[in-house]
């Protein structure tokens, strides 16, 4: 009966540690609120003009998204979407290595995505340095969610990384979130703190049961 508790109490510490890993937003401030806190932000600086990244407050919400606030660029020309010198925000990601992860966010390419006088609407986005989506097309001033799926970590931290072009418009970004998978990476984590806290109370509890059994047969 005991072997079957301690079984048991071992497989709750298991579940929670498998809970509390997924579903996990590893983005800080994806929604922009008021600010571009825990974002790096870089200006084009060859091929490109008009206004780079800010955040629009109160501007029309997506859907779903829970957010009333953008990340909005107005760069134009083909140099703003270079990953290296062009218009970007970015964020390093604590990851675990191994580990597969999908990337949401909603994106709206605002009133002239089909392009204007040879110019290009796009939003790119790069992980770890690679590219994984180009958005190119999308309906004119419409909210939609993109999801980018088996985005896997090389290392303990990977650069998030989205590149906007706007034709003589602006294009908006904003409810950001990054999680893990639910398939563990090969190596099994680490339990947390808490999830020792978890199983030192299971085993506890099986002491305490012990000890109640043997006061009985007196």
């Amino acid at each position: 009966m005991a072997r079957n508790i301690l079984l048991l109490a071992i497989a709750l510490v298991l579940l929670a540690t498998c809970a509390s890993a997924s579903g996990i937003n590893l983005v800080a401030n994806g929604g922009f609120i008021d600010s571009f806190n825990n974002w790096t932000v870089d200006t084009c600086s060859v091929g490109c003009s008009y206004p780079g990244w800010s955040v629009v407050t109160g501007s029309n919400p997506p859907s779903g998204s829970g957010t009333t606030d953008a990340a909005s660029t107005g760069c134009t020309f083909s140099g703003c979407s270079n990953p290296t010198t062009g218009d970007t925000i970015s964020q390093t990601l604590a990851t675990v290595a191994g580990q597969a992860y999908t990337l949401t966010f909603y994106y709206d390419p605002g009133s002239h995505a089909g392009g204007v006088e040879g110019m290009t609407t796009e939003l790119d986005v790069y992980w770890s340095g690679t590219s994984v989506d180009t958005i190119t097309g999308a309906a004119v001033g419409t909210w939609n969610e993109y999801t980018v799926t088996g985005l896997t970590a090389s290392s303990v931290s990977t650069a998030l990384e989205f590149t906007g072009q706007a034709a003589e418009s602006y294009l908006y970004l904003t409810d950001i979130s990054v999680t893990p998978d639910a398939d563990p990476p090969a190596d099994p984590p680490v339990p947390e703190p808490a999830s020792l806290t978890l199983f030192g109370g299971g085993l506890l509890g099986m002491g305490a049961i012990g000890i109640v059994r043997r006061r009985r047969k007196f």
